[in-house]
């Protein structure tokens, strides 16, 4: 007779899966986040549905300034993704794929900024940021080293116009964005087949 304990092996079984869920409806997680998401202030809200308009603009280029600082600082940063890594250090910059994730991750920053006041869709865009970034195993870390870019991209678009208020919120946001992705990493839930 088969034994009926999910514990006890009758046979093959899936190994164990792992699922990285933000669990939204978790009041711990929501209250962790809204805590990290709080320091954004109403000014820093409002300077980024200034600028980023300014920024979006020239999205494409930007997001190309961006990731060519990035990966001229860091350049085995690209093994991250895959469709970066049969690429040649000296192909990427004008590759079609790089281009693609500008095009993403552009469209990523201009959603959050949109939703800036909209605190049930911010959190449910910075959650998902989160989320998508803690399967390819990206780590806080990874997120502050693009500073260097963004300054570059803030100043490509502002030139003298651009103040210390300005740098300062962008990089409160990437700090948060970092912060979340530590928040996401420690509530991952593993879900395990039996």
């Amino acid at each position: 007779m088969p034994s009926t304990c999910p514990l006890k092996s009758n046979g093959p079984q899936s190994p164990p899966v792992q699922s990285p869920i933000f669990d939204l409806n978790n009041p711990d997680a929501k209250v962790k986040m809204r805590q990290e998401m709080d320091r954004l202030t109403e000014r820093q809200k409002q300077i980024f549905t200034e600028t980023f308009p300014v920024v979006f603009k020239d999205s494409r280029r930007n997001g190309l300034v961006l990731f060519a600082k990035y990966f001229s600082e860091f350049p085995h940063y690209k093994n991250i993704w895959p469709q970066f890594r049969t690429l040649q250090d000296s192909a990427l910059l004008a590759s079609n794929e790089l281009a693609n994730h500008c095009s993403v991750y552009m469209s990523g920053l201009k959603e959050i900024v949109e939703v800036m006041d909209d605190e049930e869709k911010l959190t449910y865009f910075m959650a998902r940021i989160a989320r998508s970034h803690v399967k390819w195993n990206i780590n806080k870390y990874h997120i502050t080293n693009m500073l260097e870019g963004v300054d570059a991209v803030l100043q490509r678009s502002f030139g003298d116009k651009l103040t210390d208020e300005i740098v300062n919120a962008y990089h409160t946001l990437y700090d948060v964005i970092g912060n979340l992705l530590d928040i996401q990493k420690k509530l991952v839930v593993v879900k395990r087949h039996f």
